[in-house]
């Protein structure tokens, strides 16, 4: 059982040490390398058809983290309670049942990491500020109503365009904005509002990154792609799924924080 507690101290150490890339840092990153892993990885980031982000008690863009972070540290703190019940069961048979005490060295400890990475990720993220702006930033998202096309910058050089689909008509125009992402960045989202379709069991927004409020830049399902190049949404920002992954896995790899989008027209 000792390995199994260790698990989960490694996930955070791999965690904790993906922060957010500078500039700098991307100086040697190859665009079409990326973009052709991420196609070529077809379908393994499919989650389950159940995750925390369906619940309805939370709507992205605009409840905050703490709550969601707290669910999952209490989830975190049930499971290892759980275990440390079950293993004592198992060792009953043997003359000093229960845990020894290096074991339950290492169970506090991983309790400890992780109710420290949680709380320390969703204090620096609200206290996070960049100084990067637009194509200052790895990675610049400029979306123009009028052509409805996204135009993607790595680094300051454009490496990219793709067709999209913004609101359409008075009722539904998307905002101009001029800001970073304030997420969250979701493989899997299902739109409570707009309900109807589905892509891959990812939803029917998926690889969504929030921009502000509930405006996302996502992917959509298959019924839609002839619309791709016009107006067609309820105010979010369409992309084929294909082209949404790439966005979704850009942003992840560099952070929230190195990453500006705009959207004019």
């Amino acid at each position: 059982m000792t390995r199994l507690f260790l698990i989960p101290f490694l996930f955070v150490l791999l965690v904790a040490g993906c922060a957010p890339s500078t500039k700098e840092a991307a100086k040697g990153f190859s665009y079409e390398r990326f973009k052709d892993s991420v196609i070529r990885s077809g379908n393994a980031d499919t989650v389950p058809a159940i995750n925390i982000f369906d619940a309805p008690v939370y709507t992205p863009g605009k409840d905050s983290l703490r709550p969601l972070l707290v669910q999952i540290d209490t989830q975190w703190k049930r499971e290892a309670a759980l275990l440390e019940r079950y293993d004592s069961l198992k060792k009953q048979l043997k003359p000093v049942p229960g845990f020894t005490t290096e074991e339950k060295a290492i169970i506090r400890e991983n309790i400890r990491a992780v109710d420290s990475f949680l709380h320390h990720r969703y204090d620096s993220a609200a206290a996070h500020t960049t100084s990067c702006r637009e194509k200052e930033c790895i990675v610049y998202a400029e979306i123009n109503k009028q052509k409805q096309m996204l135009y993607l910058w790595i680094t300051g050089e454009l490496k990219d365009s793709f067709p999209v689909s913004t609101g359409k008509g008075k009722q539904y125009e998307t905002p101009d904005m001029n800001r970073h992402p304030a997420g969250p960045v979701l493989t899997k989202y299902d739109s409570k509002k707009f309900p109807g379709g589905n892509y891959m069991g990812l939803g029917n927004m998926p690889y969504a990154v929030f921009i502000s409020g509930g405006y996302a830049i996502h992917g959509t399902t298959p019924g839609n792609y002839a619309k791709l190049g016009t107006p067609a949404s309820h105010g979010c920002i369409r992309l084929h799924p294909d082209n949404a992954k790439l966005f979704n896995a850009l942003v992840k790899t560099v952070g929230l924080g190195q990453v500006w989008v705009r959207v004019k027209g």
